[in-house]
């Protein structure tokens, strides 16, 4: 047997190795999607994604409370702006009235 005919012969066989362990593994794939189904694994995914979201946000505000709460205080504010000016002005009206 030529050297050619051996190489054409170990290619096959690594390619027949090849094949059999990508069929391997689509078997299992398929097997995971009919256990799951697509709508599942999509759902493992984006939890598993929150769950790093969150892990992370954790750790920045482990990292940075002062400016966590800075930020959640002018939200706060700001939302309760409209609120906070008209107490300011009902304040300032009576002040006025007393005043007189």
């Amino acid at each position: 047997m030529g050297k050619l005919a051996a190489q054409v012969i170990a290619d096959k066989a690594a390619r027949d190795a090849a094949k059999a362990q990508f069929d391997g593994h689509y078997q299992a794939f398929k097997a995971d999607i009919d256990e799951r189904g697509i709508g599942g694994r999509i759902a493992d995914e984006a939890m598993e994604q929150a769950k790093l979201v969150f892990d992370e946000a954790v750790a920045v505000v482990e990292e940075h409370p002062a400016a966590i709460a800075g930020t959640l205080a002018a939200l706060v504010l700001w939302f309760l702006r409209n609120p906070i000016i008209g107490f300011a002005r009902d304040l300032a009206d009576s002040i006025r009235e007393r005043a007189s």
